[in-house]
């Protein structure tokens, strides 16, 4: 009995010390996990009382503000992880440079080579990365990451900080905001109607054009600016009347007559982004238009290019069409399909009561500047083109001899004008006016204004009233751009020349 017992003893004592080493587990890991489980609920609770995060996405204007306010940070260039990549200009038409672009440090980056511009060699920080930038007292944890949607890939940016409340994050925005306006005060965005998905694209940036490039008929520059100004400010009257805060433009008149280029300096001077839609483009219809309008912001300029062609297909845009299609009705059963498949190619299904309702339905916009353009006023609606759709009207036509004078002007500098911009020192506005002429490509004689002014009258008394547009004038200013005196002594050879060949291409249309 006692060998039994002898043999057993130390399987029972191995047995209860497996079992005591299993509690011992057992309260280890319970001890840890509930450890960890307390450590994560303490963190949550500080993350939730102290961690404040932002989402920035790349499709709305918050996006480009902070991108810019980075490039600006020494921190966002010494990343550790980058691209590295060649560009003019970023996303949003701003040059953006950081402490790790790469430049040329024997010539400047500005100079041409070969024709071409040299390129810049940039340094930008990898997506998916973190970085840590110090900004008023707060170490901020940004990450920039990339995602895919139907259109492409849309980039976002993610910024966290340790506060108490929100106040750095809007400081942040804020000084983004206002250094990212301060750099794109000389540009005007335009962004393009996207009819696949109903969206608006960021389409570039333009420099601002000067209002005094625009060359109209005395006092009407200066009418639809006035104008414009007073809708912007004039909010609070609207609502008072129970008036839908909306102004509409449409600028009528022969083409190359320069609406186009009166909205773009309009833009410019008032500050707005302009919306371009296209009416007759495939896809538009009255669902996605009014979509289309709905997400237009409250000021800005937003365009109808050619109002006139918005319902037709294949119109030709001479003086003489009807608006019409081409081709009659009674064409062959083989013409009348192409026709078919022509329109089920095109895609447009917009319809007039459904770009009425968009204008100034229930759901439209307000707060914005709506300009339409056209060179055949006869062929609009007149529900289309009624007041308070369509509340100022201005024709434009054929270039005069006033405008003729002006534009000359516009094109050649004035040497007084050199000295006024450096002082009263003949000395500096020389070395100045040497200095701009070096820059240019373009050598330009600097003339005196009595000389000038001279050209300028010159030219204007042989170009015809009211028969050539104000795109032509500018087109042969264009190729004469560094021969003032050659051009003014030539232009009468070239008003005979443009008269024969319009009078050829009227003669080839007629016998087509």
């Amino acid at each position: 009995m006692d060998a039994i017992k002898g043999l057993l003893s130390p399987l029972t004592s191995a047995s209860s010390n497996a079992i005591s080493d299993t509690v011992k587990l057992v309260v280890i890991g319970g001890t840890v996990e509930t450890a960890r489980r307390m450590t994560v609920s303490a963190w949550n609770g500080f993350v939730d009382s102290f961690f404040l995060t932002a989402h920035f996405s790349q499709e709305d204007y918050p996006y480009d503000w902070l991108m810019h306010w980075l490039s600006k940070q020494p921190a966002w260039g010494r990343s550790r992880e980058f691209d590295i990549t060649t560009r003019s200009l970023s996303r949003h038409g701003l040059t953006q440079s950081t402490s790790g672009d790469l430049e040329d440090e024997e010539e400047g980056t500005d100079q041409p080579l070969d024709g071409r511009r040299k390129r810049k060699a940039d340094f930008a920080p990898d997506a998916n990365t973190t970085h840590t930038i110090y900004y008023r007292g707060h170490w901020l944890r940004i990450t920039r990451t990339r995602r895919t949607i139907d259109w492409g890939t849309c980039s976002e940016l993610k910024i966290s900080v340790v506060a108490r409340n929100n106040d750095i994050l809007k400081k942040l925005v804020l000084e983004a905001k206002r250094e990212y306006e301060k750099d794109a005060e000389h540009r005007v965005h335009i962004f393009m109607a996207d009819t696949s998905y109903g969206c608006w694209r960021w389409n570039g940036a333009r420099h601002k054009r000067p209002m005094s490039s625009i060359v109209l008929e005395p006092g009407v520059k200066d009418m639809i600016l006035a104008d414009c100004k007073d809708f912007l400010c004039s909010e609070d009257w609207y609502a008072e009347r129970g008036i839908p805060f909306r102004r509409g433009y449409l600028l009528h008149g022969v083409p190359g007559s320069g609406k186009t280029s009166l909205i773009h300096s309009l833009a410019g001077e008032l500050g707005l982004d302009i919306y371009v839609v296209s009416l007759s483009s495939k896809g538009m219809s009255d669902n996605m238009l009014s979509t289309l309008m709905g997400n237009v912001p409250s000021r800005c300029i937003l365009l109808l290019e050619d109002l006139d062609a918005a319902f037709t297909r294949g119109i030709s845009r001479d003086e003489k069409s009807t608006g019409t299609p081409t081709g009659s009705s009674s064409s062959s059963s083989s013409s009348s399909s192409k026709s078919k498949d022509s329109d089920s190619d095109d895609g447009s299904t917009l319809s007039l009561s459904g770009l009425l309702n968009s204008l100034d339905g229930v759901a439209a916009a307000e707060g914005r500047l709506l300009f339409a353009t056209t060179n055949h006023i006869e062929r609009l609606d007149p529900a289309l083109s009624r007041p308070g759709r369509m509340d100022v009207w201005v024709n434009f036509k054929h270039a005069t001899k006033w405008q003729a004078e002006g534009i000359f002007k516009c094109f050649f500098p004035v040497k007084n004008s050199e000295a006024a911009s450096s002082g009263s020192d003949p000395e500096n506005a020389e070395k100045l006016a040497m200095s701009k002429r070096k820059r240019s490509t373009h050598v330009v004689p600097l003339l005196s204004e009595e000389e000038i002014s001279e050209l300028s009258k010159r030219f204007a008394d042989a170009i015809p009233e009211n028969e050539l547009s104000v795109a032509a004038l500018q087109g042969y200013l264009l190729k004469n751009k560094t021969r003032p005196r050659e051009c003014v002594d030539e232009v009468a050879a070239w008003v005979i020349s443009e008269r024969e060949m319009r009078a050829k291409l009227k003669k080839e249309k007629e016998e087509v």
